[in-house]
């Protein structure tokens, strides 16, 4: 045997052919295991981390006050709760995660469209937070250690980088790794512990500050503005529009954790309240802080790492090192609750669709870490770089896939897939479209982004003048972009129809209750016979492909 072949042979994964493995299948009863909690916790973790912390500063850069500033964040979440849970329903219903819904969309072959998209997401976001870890990893050792606190940077001024900064980010790659390994499916008890762990420490660096403050949270909540309505409406519609961005990577691929519920009920209530009761405290927290701040030491703090320091670095005492550690522990725990999960697990999931007789989650989750030294994180936050403005605009991109999403499953399919024809590589396929390709989807998506473009060009660059009618679009191009494209794609779907077909008679992959089953109509996945999912999805692809030659 050649050494290749038994390498290859060696990286197979057991029970995968060239279009599933056993995590891009529905999930099975036994893994559908994420309740109320769980959903709320997932939604809370992304709140709670030093991105959303410091998310306030933005808004309250564009001439607005807290109060202004807290009002765009609770329309903000009430928008983002409603297209996540719209965006769910199909794996909360099928159990079929992003990836797997992509064959859908774009056709078996296009479908690497919507799923490289996502890719390049996970990567960039996986790197840009893995670098906030680390920052936190280097409050947690400073804590320990006044040397590690004054350590002096050995590189020259040219790398953008200290000998600390690069000492907290591999050590946060590393402990990342074991994380990487745990199922999905067993996330929900660490997100539960982290979000509570984390919410208590952001409670206590704003009660420390105000307490500091002489009991007084300063005046950025109640600033004067001195802007026109018309200019106070449209920083609305922008600073909505930039919060929807930062969690539009969530609401896309919302479904590769909506599909492990217990009950459906369970994703949507969890969506509801954990976006948008944490997703409005954690922002108040990060105001109120740097305000009272602000008043007493002249300076606004907008990252809660940074605190940290600054109580170290003022007085290095064992009631500010304790203070430090325990803060810094919860940062961390926020920061690899939320990039493991959110960033390498989702990566994972969509690599594993690319290759799935290769990579599974924890395989894919492994890629996206090594990929983050690569994507050097460290030139985001340490030069002039625009790369996170870019990518914070990555919604001129995403949102009209979100709509594509939506308008197939309610308005084409009216919640009715077939599930076994998504793991079909041949014309047989009802989602083969033309040549694996749904041209239709693929020409609506494009003609969705197009009016965003020139504005993501101009956040890229600056110095390029655009009509303020364009830019305008793009202030608001959450909206505009969704509707445009939402409509796009009825009316295309009207002239070049899609065959909707019938749910499978058969529960194939042992998806569903006894209860489900009987109330969709369909027959229960049967425990006597010896065959494993793979088995049951190929014996029911030679039986549609022999009836069709009969």
């Amino acid at each position: 045997m050649k050494v290749s072949t038994a390498i290859r042979d060696a990286i197979i994964l057991e029970g995968s052919t060239s279009m599933q493995n056993k995590d891009i299948v529905p999930i099975p009863i036994k893994r559908r295991r994420w309740g109320y909690y769980g959903y709320i916790s997932y939604w809370a973790i992304n709140s709670l981390c030093v991105s959303t912390w410091s998310a306030g500063s933005s808004l309250l850069s564009m001439g607005l006050n807290g109060s202004h500033t807290i009002g765009i964040v609770i329309v903000a979440n009430a928008l983002i709760s409603i297209a996540a849970i719209l965006n769910s329903v199909y794996g909360s219903e099928y159990h079929i995660g992003y990836s797997v819904y992509q064959r859908i969309i774009f056709g078996i072959r296009g479908s690497y469209i919507g799923v490289l998209i996502r890719v390049i997401l996970s990567v960039v976001w996986f790197a840009s937070q893995s670098w906030l870890g680390g920052l936190c990893v280097n409050v947690l050792i400073s804590s320990w250690s006044k040397n590690y606190l004054n350590m002096s940077n050995s590189f020259p001024a040219s790398v953008n980088m200290s000998t600390q900064e690069l000492v907290g980010f591999i050590i946060y790659l590393v402990i990342s790794i074991p994380f990487l390994m745990v199922r999905p499916e067993y996330f929900d008890t660490f997100l539960a512990m982290g979000s509570c762990a984390v919410f208590f420490v952001g409670m206590g660096i704003t009660i420390w500050a105000v307490h500091d403050n002489e009991n007084n949270y300063g005046n950025l909540m109640n600033t004067k503005i001195s802007l026109s309505k018309s200019e106070v409406a449209w920083i609305w519609i922008y600073g909505i529009n930039s919060w929807y961005s930062s969690l539009v990577a969530g609401i896309s691929n919302q479904s590769d954790f909506s599909r492990f519920n217990s009950r459906p009920i369970h994703s949507y209530v969890g969506t509801i309240v954990g976006c948008n009761l944490m997703g409005f405290i954690v922002p108040l927290f990060g105001i109120l802080t740097a305000s009272a701040m602000l008043e007493k030491y002249g300076e606004q703090f907008w990252m809660p790492n940074d605190i940290c320091m600054f109580w170290l670095e003022q007085n290095y005492s064992s009631k500010a090192r304790a203070g430090a550690f325990f803060c810094g522990l919860g940062l961390v725990i926020s920061q690899l609750s939320i990039n493991c999960v959110g960033n390498a697990i989702s990566g994972g999931m969509d690599l594993s669709s690319i290759f799935p007789k290769y990579i599974n989650i924890r395989r894919g989750a492994i890629v996206i870490l090594l990929l983050a030294w690569p994507t050097q994180p460290w030139l985001f936050y340490n030069t002039s770089s625009t790369f996170l403005t870019v990518m914070s605009s990555f919604s001129v991109f995403i949102t009209p896939l979100v709509a594509i999403y939506i308008s197939e499953y309610f308005y084409v399919r009216r919640r009715i897939l077939k599930l076994s024809h998504c793991y079909i590589n041949t014309s047989d396929s009802l989602y083969w479209y033309h040549g694996g390709f749904n041209f239709k989807a693929i020409l609506c998506f494009l003609c969705g982004c197009a009016p965003g473009l020139p504005g993501l060009i101009n956040a890229a660059n600056p110095g390029i003048e655009i009509n303020l009618g364009i830019y305008h679009f793009y202030e608001g191009s959450f909206i505009f972009q969704f509707a445009i494209t939402f409509l796009l794609y009825m009316i295309a779907s009207h002239v070049w129809k899609s065959p909707v077909g019938d749910r499978d008679d058969i529960d194939l992959f042992d998806t569903y209750t006894i209860e489900e089953c009987s109330r969709i109509g369909m027959v229960p996945f049967s425990e006597d016979k010896e065959e494993d999912q793979s088995s049951y999805a190929e014996h029911y692809t030679v039986q549609v492909l022999t009836e069709k030659v009969t």
